[in-house]
């Protein structure tokens, strides 16, 4: 190898470190959740209830309600089932 290859080399050895640098530096575009007009009516929450069975919870904020989905047990059939639901201002209604 001369001279001349060798610095042709780490001449582009620093052009691709330099556009890795650029790139990842380079801003990450602005993600928007709910940007729906009526998206801030209602919040989404997953947990476990069970060991190995997880739920899904959805506040319907306007009428106070929570609802809960679980996973079908049938591994063919993968939806979710409506489980059951709450109202929130009857729970929480203090002291009585």
């Amino acid at each position: 190898m001369n001279k001349r290859m060798l610095i042709v080399l780490l001449a582009g050895a620093n052009l691709l470190l330099l556009a890795v640098l650029v790139l990842t530096t380079a801003p990450m575009p602005k993600a928007h959740a709910q940007a729906a007009p009526l998206g801030q009516n209602y919040s989404m929450v997953a947990g476990e209830i069970r060991d190995g069975v997880d739920a899904l919870y959805l506040v319907d904020l306007p009428r106070r309600r929570l609802h809960v989905f679980v996973p079908n047990r049938d591994l063919n059939n993968r939806r979710l089932i409506y489980s059951g639901g709450r109202d929130l201002q009857r729970d929480f209604r203090g002291g009585r």
